[in-house]
């Protein structure tokens, strides 16, 4: 199939996601229109005979300006569904089109030097231009990666980054991997994770900090972003043979001293969390649910460390004589090999 013009666009409520402008464009239009009316109204209350006629343009063009950046915003979007995608320009051209119809994509550099995205066909014909700024562009990076689109780099984008591929890039920092390779990954990465904290532990030794650290395996449903602990419901504990379609396994980090955890004067508990494996449904026609490798745990756990650098020593913290109610672990067993 390939791609062609469509009547009109799919109801929101049939939509998977949206790649759009955010609504602070439409506040953007509307002050330069308002801009533009400030300048024609001015003009017409202190109209000087001598103006010139090029400045009666400027504020055409203003106005102009303004309508389409509203245009844009109202209309310019990407519906991704399962039964395809429907691209609309600004002014409501619609065009539908299938994952399979897309040849490559491009990254390319916008002019705040932001990865933007173009499509092209299976001709190299462009289909649509998505900047980086759009609600929705993380996901839909994730759309052409689940889908095994070629993602190309830009003149620019080449020149500047040479031969990385779009993972070294940090686009992408997940990759898919195999269940029954867990227990020799997790194992390995602990060790890489307790040499880090171990090093900076050792460079940080004035604090008398110590670090409590270790795996933690979570259903991803039942997760509370705003807690500090989770729930007893959300963990998963040894007695299951099958990692649940919501998978979760985090790094957890905590700050101790003398054996009590740390909070700061907000009551706010210090310690990190950092994605290493999960389940989550493809972005495919399938939907199949793949099992992922987060390869950006590192770079996380290496940006906290040095915060907590900077932030710990200038700041007064309170000990809590708690501890924590559940084991982390230095490895992560699958199957048969879980601990009942």
């Amino acid at each position: 199939m390939a791609v062609e013009k469509a009547d009109n666009l799919p109801e929101e409520a049939a939509r998977d996601f949206t790649v759009r402008q955010h609504k602070a464009a439409y506040g953007i239009g509307i002050a330069i229109i308002g801009m533009g009316i400030f300048f024609l109204v001015l003009d017409i209350i202190y109209h000087v005979s001598h103006i010139a006629l090029w400045m009666y343009a400027v504020i055409l063009l203003i106005l102009l300006f303004g309508m389409l950046v509203c245009l844009e915003a109202k209309n310019r979007q990407l519906a991704v569904t399962k039964n395809g995608l429907y691209y609309c320009n600004m002014f409501g051209v619609a065009k539908r089109f299938e994952v399979e119809d897309i040849g490559f994509a491009k990254a390319v550099f916008s002019t705040a030097w932001h990865l933007d995205c173009v499509l092209y066909d299976k001709k190299g014909k462009k289909i649509c231009r998505l900047e980086a700024g759009m609600e929705n562009m993380d996901r839909m990076f994730l759309c052409l990666h689940d889908n095994k689109v070629d993602i190309h780099m830009g003149k620019g984008v080449k020149q500047a980054m040479g031969d990385l591929a779009p993972s070294e890039m940090g686009m992408f920092s997940q990759e898919i991997m195999e269940e029954e390779n867990l227990p020799d990954l997790s194992g390995r990465i602990y060790g890489q994770a307790e040499a880090l904290l171990e090093e900076w532990k050792e460079r940080n030794r004035k604090l008398g900090a110590e670090l409590l650290y270790g795996y933690a395996e979570y259903y991803g449903g039942r997760l509370d972003p705003e807690a500090d602990v989770q729930p007893e419901s959300s963990r998963i504990t040894g007695n299951g043979k099958k990692l649940p379609e919501d998978y979760v396994c985090v790094l957890e980090v905590y700050i101790q001293k003398d054996g009590s955890m740390v909070r700061n004067r907000k009551g706010k508990l210090q310690y990190m969390v950092c994605p290493v494996f999960y389940k989550r449904k493809a972005m495919t026609k399938e939907a199949e649910i793949r099992f992922y490798y987060n390869a950006g745990w590192k770079e996380d756990m290496e940006s906290v460390l040095a915060y907590w650098e900077k932030y710990l020593p200038k700041h007064k913290f309170v000990l809590e004589q708690t501890g924590l109610e559940y084991e982390l672990k230095k490895e992560i067993r699958t199957g048969g090999d879980r601990s009942e």
